[in-house]
């Protein structure tokens, strides 16, 4: 019940903000999300007793998606290459030469590149001239259709473990319930308000199912490296922000992709 009254509440708010608000306030709304998720990532690898420059990733994640934004290629490319130089140099200064210390610098990185850059990617789709807005609303609608889908199939139905050793809660069954979901509910966003062709719509629909899931198994993985259950609980009923996202981290870039090079085209 938690968790369906916290979508209850969320959802409206989300909706207007993309149906309503133009590319500026789509990068108002998400900032916050990425903020609280990359802090999440963070704050598990030092619940998992790894290091990290945390402040220092969560400064270049906040300024990655403006730059990704404004669409100016160099300083995109400078916060990145940001985001190498400066733990090393951090890490130089501090002469610190111990077995942890790559493990500062490479964690750093990873946060900003796994959290900031890949989802800086729902950005570059909402920018995108044509259908920006219903892009986002088809992404968002068939991942949620999927996951819930995922959710409740491998609560009802689930009997063979996907991967145990990752998320042993997740199920063959579950995956395929998700799978259908998301497909389900590409044909829906294709005929309520996007103009795609049947296939595109069918193909995309796979590509979020697939790609989804993967992304919320990646999390899994983290997760259980680090012993820890979930990345927060700044979410009622769903956990932390990096739990929500995390499928989009990797499903937003792959549809990305697809559709610049195979439907804008």
């Amino acid at each position: 019940m938690t968790r369906i009254i916290s979508s209850v509440v969320a959802l409206p708010i989300i909706i207007a903000v993309i149906y309503f608000g133009t590319p500026l306030h789509f990068l108002i709304l998400l900032e916050p999300a990425i903020l609280i998720a990359i802090y999440e990532f963070y704050r598990m690898l030092e619940r998992g007793g790894e290091g990290c420059y945390k402040w220092t990733g969560i400064a270049l994640g906040m300024l990655l998606p403006v730059a990704v934004f404004y669409g100016v290629s160099p300083y995109i490319n400078l916060l990145i290459a940001s985001s190498v130089i400066i733990p090393f140099v951090l890490r130089i200064f501090q002469g610190n030469t111990s077995g942890s210390s790559f493990s500062y610098i490479s964690n750093t990185i990873f946060g900003v590149l796994y959290v900031s850059l890949l989802m800086s990617y729902m950005i570059s789709m909402r920018g995108t001239e044509y259908q920006g807005r219903e892009l986002i609303f088809f992404i968002l609608m068939t991942t949620w259709m999927g996951d819930t889908s995922a959710y409740y199939g491998g609560k009802g139905f689930g009997r063979h473990k996907l991967a145990p050793l990752i998320s042993p809660n997740k199920t063959i069954e579950g995956a395929i319930a998700g799978l259908i979901g998301s497909i389900s509910g590409a044909v829906l966003a294709k005929i309520w308000f996007l103009d795609l062709y049947i296939y595109h719509t069918i193909i995309s629909g796979i590509l979020i199912a697939v790609f989804g899931q993967l992304g919320d198994l990646g999390e899994s993985y983290i997760k259980r490296n680090l012993q820890v259950k979930d990345s927060g609980g700044i979410i009622p009923g769903h956990g932390g922000m990096l739990d929500r996202v995390d499928s989009l981290l990797f499903s937003a870039p792959v549809f990305y992709y697809y559709y610049f090079y195979f439907i804008s085209r």
